[in-house]
């Protein structure tokens, strides 16, 4: 019967301790609700009898719509009081901001630590944290916001950059903005630059710059933006004004950021260069010598009215549908942007706007994006990207292009 009782307390001593001193895992969140976008310190202590060689791993809480930091010191050591007998851990800070309205289910997460037992010997151990509920709450007056913009402070500045002197069809105007927000992070803050009518401008934005930094616990960042503007057509263009609301829950009100637009005349590109023909020319000396072999005389009275006559000619023809068309293709076939636009638009406000072509504006677009888009194009894909605009021009059919050949040619029925 003793040695029962002796073999009891044995076991007693053996089990009893091991399983009262299992390691300890607390959760305590600051606030069960909060302004979208605004922060909640999340705290998980650990705690172990003894010591740990190894440090615990500690779960992320990464939720959806839930942004999780740390800052500098989030993870510290700690101490406490366990039954009369000073516990040692870790308490690690989560800082949380809910990124929309509503709650936030957060489920038991593992965090797995290795302590020392009663002897010499590692104890791997895994515990469970208790689930918790976040709710994301929108503050009273700015329920009409769109997009919720919640922040203790929010500046926008711009930029914008005109060429040098006039603004002319294929010149580009450049906005900049910089959004400087505070006690949130930079994702809140929406895209700010709008794009105007493609009928007088062409929008290549780059990619947004989000920059991101933490001061003494307070979250801030900057998110960076830019576009460059391409003049398509001679007249009036606009880059229109910017307005931003958000909520500032120092004062409890709404505020409301302006950004002025810009307004600016576009003047006609610069004119394309005759390209004069040398036949023309050849046949214009034997023209010449023709008539100084027939006549001094005649020469002496008539040939300043015969040069005056084909020069008339020439520019005619220079300006006709079929030579402004060629001109295009040379443009084209050079690979000169400016060149192009130029010309384009004097055809067109001599022969009359052409028919819609959404694989030319397509091609057009890709093209400018060689100079004036946000990423570097090789010198491959640009040759591609310059056949396709040339084949894209090649199928549309101006009025006006062969008509002299159609009307060479004797009607299908005279009767």
């Amino acid at each position: 019967m003793n040695r029962l009782i002796t073999l009891l307390a044995t076991l007693i001593c053996a089990f009893g301790p091991a399983q009262a001193q299992e390691p300890v895992v607390e959760l305590s969140l600051a606030e069960e609700s909060v302004a979208v976008g605004q922060p909640v310190i999340l705290r998980l202590t650990v705690l172990v009898p003894s010591f740990m060689p190894n440090p615990p791993s500690l779960p992320s809480f990464e939720t959806p719509n839930l942004l999780v930091r740390l800052n500098g010191r989030a993870t510290s050591p700690t101490s406490k009081s366990v039954d009369g007998e000073t516990w040692s851990g870790v308490t690690r800070s989560y800082t949380l901001y809910p990124m929309v309205a509503g709650p936030f289910e957060i489920p038991a997460q593992q965090v797995s630590i290795t302590y020392r037992g009663t002897g010499t010997e590692d104890i791997t151990t895994t515990v469970a944290t208790e689930p918790f509920t976040l709710t994301g709450l929108v503050p009273e007056g700015a329920e009409g916001l769109d997009p919720l913009v919640i922040a203790k402070g929010l500046t926008v500045t711009q930029e914008i950059v005109l060429p040098e002197g006039d603004i002319a069809v294929g010149d580009a105007v450049t906005r900049s903005l910089s959004a400087k927000i505070t006690g949130t992070a930079p994702l809140f803050v929406p895209p700010l630059l709008r794009l105007p009518d493609e009928s007088e401008l062409r929008a290549y934005p780059k990619d947004a710059v989000l920059t991101e930094s933490m001061d003494r616990g307070v979250l801030s960042g900057t998110r960076q933006e830019e576009a460059s503007y391409i003049a398509l057509s001679e007249g009036p263009a606009e880059l229109p004004e910017i307005t931003l609301e958000w909520y500032n829950p120092s004062s409890n009100s709404v505020e409301t950021i302006t950004l002025e637009g810009a307004s600016f005349e576009v003047l006609a590109g610069p004119a394309a260069p005759i390209a004069w023909d040398r036949g023309l020319i050849l046949r214009l000396v034997l023209a010449a010598a023709g008539l100084i072999a027939v006549g001094f005389g005649y020469l002496r009275f008539g040939h300043a009215r015969v040069l005056h006559w084909w020069a008339a000619r020439h520019a005619a023809r220079a300006l006709s549908a079929r030579q402004m068309w060629a001109d295009i293709e040379r443009a084209i076939a050079a690979q000169d942007l400016a060149q192009t636009l130029a010309r384009l638009s004097a055809f067109e406000a001599r022969h009359g706007a052409l028919d819609p072509s959404p694989d030319f504006e397509s091609a057009m677009a890709q093209v400018t994006a060689i100079i004036y888009g946000s990423g570097a194009v090789s010198d491959r894909d640009a040759k591609a990207r310059w056949a396709a605009l040339a084949r894209a021009f090649d199928a549309r059919h101006p009025a006006g292009r062969g008509t002299r050949k159609a009307e060479a040619l004797p009607a299908l029925n005279p009767l």
